[in-house]
């Protein structure tokens, strides 16, 4: 691929400006059409399993319910001080009921709702123990509406469409947003030209409609452009970022819109806009499991912003701000004009060094500070897993302890996972909120077992490691002992194995002097790496298995 050069736009984004933003969106119009879903969460906890097969019991204490996909948009809308219109359909059910509630309690009136009979309203359950989700079911009807309902739905954004400042369309494809309903949004448009914001998943649906801006993440620009995802040990393309500037003019061709707003997780995103040289923002890392509903707030704070005529560069940093704000949240999360005041007033963001890293020529005196995107030793490895510097490492356990998490180290080999391994991770997650785990290099190893050890490198075990929900962050460490990463992590816990004690653990003065406790668990018995590689040895010296 040809090497392309960018000098990307930025915006000096201040309180005073975020100040002046949100007066201004205050009592907008704005009306939100798309697939209403009620999210439902069941939060308990789990300390044994089920008889009838090896899946936790989990024991529920506590349930919420709160609104999803387009209604979370329009509840982010209400909460940055706009004043919304939600257009949508849902079933005459008891999940429907609940979610005309759970708007009402945030201020988001129901009265737009059409209510289809027969239909069952969308709706995702997750069940949660000790912060994390086992499983989700989803349920709901995914046709199209009815001819009634979509006919009603038309005569709602007729009436709607002329006296409002801007519109959202967030289309998850859930059959809200049928071809009727589409053609009649672009007429429309041609009519009163207001600021029109997509974000859907099949944009190029919306292509002739007379869109202002749409937001595509990362695996919808992949398949609007027809193009691979990037793989591992690409020399030439290293990050998303390298992977997606070059397609800017290409995707505001497809989309037919004049902004696009693509975001890329943990690289931020990148805003394109015609006659324009791109705009990158930034975001801080966070646990993906625990979050939902940042681009639901994008969207929103973008819109709001457009809608009163900033420039898309400082519309797309307020919107990045109101995300950052959800993202250290857990669960579907809303942003008020209240938190982005004070996310900027503590200095979760502020005033950023010209160091080059945000393109040649930055002068721009604003970004959401966060580390640089974590480079893992396997691009496999997701970015927010595997952290390859200690000030990166810094910087994150610093954002977490703010933010009042309770933070769990240990650290070990793991060379072989086992079930040992997976339970005794389990448990120390289950002590605190964020579970950092130091993993030995492999000349670390080769010291402290021997020149045969270790059986998989560096590189494997933490692609096995990071595929367990309960780690939260891996670090290598090239020392014997942990005690550089300990004094970094200052853990308000730090767990060992039960084949140690106190008396015997070289790190426990350590954490204890810096204010941390000593937690020694127990092992799963017969359970060890050793058993392992000494029972593979033991059948292969009786040749099974050749």
């Amino acid at each position: 691929m040809k090497h392309h050069v960018f000098n990307f736009q930025h915006s000096a984004f201040s309180t005073a400006h975020l100040n002046s933003l949100l007066d201004a969106v205050t009592n907008l119009n704005i009306i939100v059409i798309g697939d209403a879903i009620l999210d439902c969460y069941l939060e308990g906890f789990s300390d044994r399993l089920c008889r009838e097969a090896p899946v936790p019991v989990v024991t529920v204490i506590n349930s919420e319910y709160v609104p999803g996909g387009a209604a979370n948009t329009a509840v982010n809308v209400r909460s940055l001080g706009g004043k919304v219109t939600f257009i949508s359909a849902i079933g005459d059910d008891g999940e429907g009921s609940l979610l005309c509630q759970a708007l009402s309690r945030r201020s988001v009136p129901s009265k737009h709702l059409i209510v289809q009979s027969g239909r069952q309203t969308l709706a995702k359950q997750r069940v949660m123990a000790s912060s994390q989700i086992l499983v989700r079911f989803d349920f709901g009807t995914t046709d199209a509406i009815d001819e009634d309902s979509e006919q009603a739905l038309i005569d709602e954004l007729e009436r709607r469409y002329p006296e409002c400042d801007a519109a959202i369309v967030s289309d998850y494809g859930y059959g809200i947003l049928t071809q009727r309903v589409i053609d009649k949004l672009s007429q429309l448009q041609a009519r009163h030209n207001h600021v029109l914001v997509v974000d859907a998943k099949n944009l190029a649906a919306y292509r002739h409609i007379g869109t202002t801006a749409v937001k595509p993440n990362y695996e919808q620009v992949l398949k609007l452009l027809n193009i691979p995802p990037l793989k591992a040990g690409n020399q030439s393309v290293k990050s998303r970022v390298e992977q997606i500037l070059p397609y800017g003019d290409r995707i505001l061709e497809l989309t037919g819109a004049t902004i696009a707003a693509v975001t890329l997780d943990a690289e931020g995103g990148i805003i394109f806009e015609r006659g324009s040289q791109p705009h990158r923002t930034y975001t801080q890392p966070t646990i993906q499991s625990r979050t939902a509903g940042a681009g639901d707030t994008f969207v929103s704070a973008l819109t709001l912003a457009l809608a009163v005529g900033a420039a898309t560069p400082l519309a797309a940093d307020f919107a990045a701000t109101a995300a950052a704000v959800v993202v250290g949240k857990d669960g579907t999360s809303v942003c008020s004009a209240e938190e982005l005041r004070e996310f900027l007033l503590n200095g979760e963001t502020g005033e950023e060094k010209d160091t080059g890293t945000r393109g040649h020529g930055d002068t721009g005196n604003f970004s959401i500070q966060s580390p640089r995107v974590f480079e893992a030793a396997s691009n496999e490895v997701p970015p927010q897993k595997y952290i390859s510097d200690l000030n990166q490492l810094l910087a994150l356990v610093t954002s977490y302890r703010k933010a009042g998490r309770k933070i769990v180290f240990t650290n070990g080999c793991f060379d072989i996972l086992h079930a040992g391994h997976v339970s005794y991770l389990n448990y120390a997650k289950a002590l605190g909120d964020i579970l950092i785990v130091g993993l030995n290099s492999d000349n670390s190893i080769r010291r402290l077992k021997g020149s045969s050890r270790p059986i998989n490198t560096l590189e494997d075990r933490i692609q096995v490691l990071s595929g367990l929900g309960c780690v939260d962050h891996l670090i290598a460490f090239e020392e014997d002992t942990p005690s550089n990463l300990i004094r970094i992590v200052r853990p308000d816990i730090f767990v060992k194995g039960g084949n140690y004690t106190k008396e015997t653990l070289p790190e426990a003065p350590l954490v204890e002097q810096l204010g941390g406790e000593v937690r020694l668990l127990p092992f799963v018995e017969n359970r060890s790496t050793t058993r392992i590689i000494e029972r593979i040895r033991e059948l292969a010296g009786k040749g099974i298995g050749d």
